[in-house]
């Protein structure tokens, strides 16, 4: 990552939207070259001489893209200015509109980097310009790669308050409320042989006020984890129940081997389904019954493991054959398969589905989307989600316990009470991005996309 020092001295570019044929692509330039980029590549310049075109700022202009190594025009587009530093990283931003075609684009980026200033941007690097410049705090930040990465809908929105600034706000309020707490606490240290004994007993009630709020915040991250994870519905059953067949229907894609020879499946395989509330992942697995060798019951074994980790138990069953009563009295949803052969049975509640001509299918989609994405909790304020956040969170309860026993004591040391405090105020500085770590930032920035 480029040292901070030399962010604002060039220009960066990349694509901001995913590689690939799309209608339209994006292309982002952020730094002091923007403005002589829209000038030689796309014939506008700022207050230009008489009779050369002008852009506005966050203006939408048609413009024709010209290499101005060659002359020759790559394509007419559109594209916009937004001058620094009310923009999004705080400096001049140029976002410009080509069409999607993947060589197209290309070409331009190649332009665009051959130009004084300018070079290709790394992974992350508009972000951290927006963090470095002020415009975003590291939770923000971070809250980016959560909203472009959601997975269910409680995460998505979760990430959207936190991009806002939600939770930032709060924990800013935390803060100033320990900064003022700690100034008293320094002001009776520096003054603790000139006044009488310090009032501990009014101390107390603010410090676990703050203790509390940040336990609160520890409670939000346990749930907002779960918000970040796909779903997994695990499908199980004996052998030839069906298993792969169904996940190949229910997905619409022939991702899973299919035979009629047992134990085809050996090991567990996640394929991804897109339902209401974002993306479940439907597991197959090896068949249960009795061993046959060593390698089978290493696969049933980790069909059993699948299963303990499982959100949505799913027993898949010949529905021609007797029940295993035993393997489906662990069932959250039981299914039948093999409806169009003679001889199908089902008992009430249970789900029966063919997969080769498609009978109770839509039927089960609903049915999983049901209970893999229950109605949105009542997500009415933003909780951490990082891992980062969390042991900062825990760093400042800890230094609040710390700070309560000791004014609890008979006789409480004020320069330690002090100090604990002080430690918890730095704990809420540092989750905030108040105080800067390079070594943490670049590990944050290091996993966006080069666009982002």
């Amino acid at each position: 990552m480029t040292p901070p020092d030399t962010i604002a001295s060039d220009t960066i570019a990349a694509l901001s939207t995913p590689p690939g044929v799309s209608g339209l692509a994006v292309l982002r330039l952020s730094g002091p070259a923007c403005r002589e980029a829209a000038r030689v590549c796309l014939g506008r310049a700022q207050g230009g001489t008489p009779g050369e075109k002008t852009w506005l700022p966050r203006v939408l202009h048609a413009a024709s893209f010209r290499d101005p190594a060659t002359g020759a025009i790559l394509d007419d587009l559109a594209f916009h200015l937004l001058p620094g530093p009310h923009s999004p990283t705080g400096e001049d931003v140029l976002e410009i509109f080509p069409h999607g075609n993947p060589l197209l684009v290309e070409t331009l980026l190649r332009v665009l980097t051959r130009l004084p200033g300018v070079r290709p941007a790394e992974p992350g690097e508009f972000t951290r310009r927006a963090f470095e410049n002020g415009r975003i705090d590291l939770i923000q930040a971070e809250a980016v790669g959560e909203l472009i990465h959601a997975q269910t809908r409680a995460a998505l929105s979760n990430a959207r308050r936190l991009v806002t600034g939600e939770l930032s706000a709060r924990l800013r309020a935390l803060r100033d409320q320990l900064l003022d707490l700690s100034a008293r606490l320094e002001l009776d240290v520096d003054f603790a042989e000139e006044e009488a004994d310090p009032d501990f007993a009014s101390w107390i009630p603010r410090v676990e006020a703050a203790r509390r709020e940040v336990e609160h915040l520890l409670r939000g991250f346990e749930r907002g984890r779960a918000w970040n994870q796909a779903p997994r519905a695990v499908f199980y059953g004996a052998p030839n129940a069906g298993k792969s067949s169904l996940i190949n229907a229910l997905t619409g894609i022939d991702r899973l081997l299919v035979s009629e020879i047992a134990g085809t499946t050996r090991d567990f395989v996640d394929v991804p389904l897109r339902v209401a509330g974002g993306v479940a992942q439907l597991v197959d697995t090896a068949g249960l019954g009795r061993a046959v060798d060593a390698l089978d019951a290493m696969a049933m074994e980790r069909t059993r493991a699948q299963l303990e980790s499982s959100d949505l138990k799913v027993y898949v069953a010949d529905g021609s054959k007797p029940l295993d009563t035993e393997l489906a009295a662990r069932a959250d949803l039981c299914v039948l398969t093999k409806s169009d052969l003679e001889g199908f049975t089902a008992r009430p509640g249970d789900f029966a589905v063919s997969s080769r001509t498609g009978e109770g299918l839509e039927a089960l989609i609903a049915e999983l989307e049901r209970r893999l994405n229950p109605p949105d909790e009542a997500n009415e304020e933003a909780v951490a989600t990082t891992e980062r956040q969390r042991d900062a969170l825990e760093k400042a309860r800890e230094r609040l316990l710390a700070a309560e026993s000791r004014l609890r004591e008979n006789r409480p040391a004020v320069e330690i009470i002090a100090f604990e405090v002080r430690e918890a105020c730095l704990a809420l500085r540092e989750l905030l991005g108040d105080i800067r770590a390079d070594d943490v930032l670049h590990r944050l920035f290091a996993g966006f996309c080069i666009g982002k």
